[in-house]
């Protein structure tokens, strides 16, 4: 499995939104990554993949994310900081096909982390009373990335900046017909998804019932998930 490594700043413009309803085909395809927690995208709604060039409809996409640690106080979205991990989903279909994209972000405490072990080899989803499983698009490279970054602390009174290093997977997944279904026919409510990663470890999180609900249109676009003849 190849993964592509690139150091150094996010360009945080990366996947962004072109319009509040649309999104360029060519974003969706990160090469340059994402920014932390998707800053800029637009979750639990259905977006119009545009391609970039024409303008032309290319389908659908329904973007989710997930931060932790959670509490009260603190917002692992907001940014990288040492100890955070997101997750950014986008689940659609195209004319060539269906997909879910698993975008991994972390922060490591020491600033140190094998990108491998952030490739996630399967997605479980608990869908009614089954498991739907979800395994790596072969024909697809997944990329992953290291970016630098600066935090503050406070201590007596002053704050000091450091400088640390957060990593990205980003990952696709195979969706044929009969899963797109099952997706579209979900249960209107929050789903609990399973990574398992290369090294066996884990990560559960939910997907939220704003996402649920948009499955049906997003892969509606390509119910047969199968390029025209």
């Amino acid at each position: 499995m190849a993964v592509v490594l690139i150091t150094g700043l996010l360009n945080v413009v990366a996947l962004r939104a072109i319009a509040q309803n649309s999104i360029d085909e060519d974003k969706l395809d990160t090469v340059k990554g994402i920014s932390w927690g998707g800053r800029g995208l637009s979750f639990s709604k259905v977006l119009n993949i545009k391609d970039t060039l024409v303008n032309a409809p290319l389908g659908k996409v329904v973007i989710d994310r997930h931060g932790e640690p959670t509490g009260l106080l603190d917002n692992p979205l907001a940014g990288p900081d040492p100890g955070r991990f997101a997750i950014v989903s986008l689940w659609g279909s195209k004319i060539e096909g269906c997909f879910a994209q698993m975008i991994v972000q972390s922060a490591p405490v020491n600033g140190k982390a094998n990108l491998k072990e952030l490739v996630p080899q399967q997605i479980e989803l608990g869908i009614g009373n089954q498991i739907l499983k979800l395994t790596l698009n072969p024909n697809t490279r997944v990329r992953g990335f290291s970016i630098n970054y600066t935090y503050t602390r406070y201590k007596n009174n002053v704050k000091t900046k450091y400088s640390s290093t957060w990593y990205m997977t980003n990952t696709i997944f195979a969706v044929n017909a009969d899963t797109a279904n099952l997706l579209r026919n979900a249960p209107a409510k929050e789903v609990r998804v399973r990574l398992t990663f290369a090294d066996g470890d884990t990560k559960v999180f939910p997907i939220g019932e704003g996402t649920v609900k948009k499955w049906q249109e997003s892969y509606g676009f390509n119910s047969a998930c199968a390029a025209p003849n």
